[in-house]
């Protein structure tokens, strides 16, 4: 996502939230449907005693709604809602992640074309459920749609508390990276001014230079990544707004740092050094476990293909522009990434993409020299990764805010700010879990975690599909993937998921586990909605005083 990062105030993800104003909605509601009006506090109505069954036929979930979302979204933009969601941060931290799993850069260069094959594979599944459940909830209403209450409520406690706050925590964290290289490299630069220069001749290469002489410390690093998530909580929660502007500003910067970075390979290329890429397959050491890892690397940075599916009650029409947006924007990203792969293989040695934590830094420096490895390709790559944690909160606390609207999650996680209109419990909330992941993991940890999580419900979707083609056959399908297609994806996922088992068995576990957690929750706080009473107390006394301390209103009216 590379970020699972939003990029439009569009994706909504079942809030109230578009564009900053107070808009009709709804959610895939147990209990209730809120209903908001022109102006003031939401309003709940009553839906009736109905409730989701554990799992079995959805149909019993009701879905009503005030009013409709504005369907404005046009081809370019959901083009570029594409390729903004994937492009983030991802190329930028994950290289030697794969590398370091595969061996060898000609394996690596592989891995993140089948990376890009399987993102496609996936968004061409994501086009037949999108057009035929053209449902603002994308995975959530897939699920529910194909298998019931539990395994969509599942997904939604996954995003949560695993898949939004790990995604946050790796975000911030590449963030804090790159904007702290600029100081860390100017002390390197002063401390070895004495015995050698660092302006490389254009042909030297980058072995010359030991980029990890002084790296940053860990402590500073999380630091600075927790600061990062507290700031950006707090543009979430004061203004839409001005979250918008900061994603506007980190569309173009990261499109930018992806330009210079290929056109600096393709320069360095130009002027004859293949000496780093000569023996494209040396070092070859993969196995069945360490291959679905590099995958988790790669996938990473293509996640948020699925991002324009949320938007789907706001395409005009969803028939002819998802797969034209799918096309065209996965292309892009493709090449793209393709592209950055060989500038990297080229500009540095497998050793230099090992050893840097700052991959696009260090491989434009043989071109651009000192003052471009300092300050331009660090201060791009911290603006896009800034951006992208920017949209990933906003993301966090709008399924949050829903989650707990509809009642699966506490109701004081569903307040309103009366004044900023925002979620904000919500995003506190997501904020305080992110910092929680921040403390003990690093970035490839926290890939292997998110990857893991995400892609038992992308590989749930894939299996939702072929379901639905039995089960509902006479359903409107405007656009139908070919059948093989869905097939190897869930063969694809289920590797994904029982590969990493092989690799580190007790992270693995500790997700599965995390998953699962969430089913004691929906038998006793959504299906039979039987909390004890101390709880229910408890609860009330809490959003009484996250009210009152949040200057908040909850989108319901009931007493507490």
């Amino acid at each position: 996502m590379g970020d699972q990062a939003t990029t439009d105030l569009t994706y909504v993800s079942t809030s109230a939230y578009h564009a900053g104003e107070k808009s009709g909605d709804h959610v895939f509601s147990h209990s209730r449907t809120v209903e908001y009006t022109g102006s003031g506090a939401p309003t709940a109505k009553p839906v009736g005693s109905e409730r989701s069954p554990l799992l079995g036929d959805s149909s019993v979930v009701k879905e009503k709604s005030s009013g409709k979302l504005a369907r404005k979204l046009t081809l370019l933009n959901a083009i570029g809602l594409t390729v903004g969601s994937i492009i983030g941060s991802g190329i930028f931290i994950t290289p030697n992640q794969v590398l370091e799993e595969t061996g060898s850069v000609g394996v690596s260069f592989f891995v993140w074309i089948g990376c890009g094959i399987l993102a496609v594979g996936g968004a061409l599944c994501f086009v037949e459920l999108g057009t035929s459940i053209p449902s603002a909830g994308a995975t959530y209403a897939y699920i529910l749609r194909a298998f019931g209450g539990l395994p969509a409520f599942l997904y939604i406690w996954t995003a949560a508390f695993v898949i939004r706050p790990a995604s946050r925590a790796i975000i911030s964290l590449a963030f804090a990276e790159y904007i702290t290289r600029p100081f860390y490299d100017s002390v390197n630069s002063t401390n070895s001014s004495q015995n050698a220069s660092l302006e490389l001749p254009s042909s030297a290469p980058i072995d010359d230079f030991d980029p990890e002489l002084m790296p940053a410390p860990t402590w500073l690093i999380k630091l600075i990544a927790a600061i990062c998530v507290c700031i950006l909580c707090a543009v979430n929660t004061y203004s839409v707004k001005l979250m918008a502007r900061v994603q506007d500003i980190s569309m173009v910067v990261k499109l930018l740092a992806i330009v210079l970075l290929i056109i600096t390979g393709l320069v360095y290329i130009g002027q004859g050094n293949d000496h780093n890429i000569k023996n494209f397959f040396e070092g070859t050491n993969v196995t069945a476990a360490r291959l679905g890892s590099a995958f988790y690397g790669g996938l990473w940075a293509y996640d948020g293909w699925d991002t324009v599916f949320f938007g789907a009650e706001e395409v005009d029409n969803v028939a002819r522009i998802f797969p034209r947006a799918i096309g065209l924007g996965m292309s892009i990203v493709i090449v793209a990434y393709i592209l950055a792969n060989i500038a990297y293989m080229s500009l540095l040695s497998a050793d230099g993409i090992l050893n840097t934590s700052v991959i696009a830094v260090d491989a434009v420096r043989p071109v651009l020299k000192s003052a471009g490895a300092l300050y331009i390709m660090p201060l791009l790559v911290a603006v896009s990764t800034f951006g992208a944690t920017n949209g990933a909160t906003f993301l966090a606390g709008r399924q949050t805010f829903a989650a707990a609207r509809e009642g699966s999650f506490p109701s004081f996680l569903s307040v309103v700010h009366r004044s900023w209109q925002t979620p904000i419990a919500a995003l506190f909330f997501q904020t305080l879990m992110a910092i929680v992941y921040l403390i003990p993991s690093d970035i490839g940890e926290l890939v292997q975690i998110f990857s893991f999580a995400s892609w038992v419900f992308y590989g749930s979707c894939f299996v939702g599909l072929i379901v639905l083609r039995f089960r509902e056959p006479h359903l409107h399908r405007p656009y139908k993937v070919f059948i093989a297609i869905p097939v190897v994806m869930t063969g694809a996922a289920v590797y994904l998921v029982i590969a990493p088992f092989f690799d580190d068995f007790y992270r693995s576990l500790y997700v599965t586990a995390a998953i699962l957690g969430g089913i004691p929750a929906y038998i006793l706080f959504v299906y039979h909605r039987t909390s004890p009473h101390i709880l229910h107390d408890f609860s009330a006394m809490v959003t009484r005083w996250t009210l009152t301390l949040c200057y908040a209103t909850l989108p319901a009216e009931e007493a507490l």
